[in-house]
């Protein structure tokens, strides 16, 4: 049985996000901290946002080890 186009593509998107789920995280963080908490001064979002994107590296980084 072989699987459909959009099924290949779902499948590859997921595998994707499996592989890079912390640096999409961490992308998506920085981006949180560079358009919506630096501009309104929010200092402990910023420092509460980089404690997290930290978290989210080591923890992709000592996950993705064999």
């Amino acid at each position: 049985m072989r699987a459909t186009p959009s099924a290949r593509a779902l499948a590859l998107l997921v595998d994707i996000l499996d592989r890079y789920w912390g640096l999409l995280g961490v992308v998506a963080v920085v981006a949180l901290e560079a358009l919506v908490f630096a501009p309104r001064g929010m200092t402990e979002a910023m420092i509460a946002g980089g404690i997290v994107g930290a978290a989210l590296l080591v923890g992709w980084l000592v996950g993705s080890s064999p």
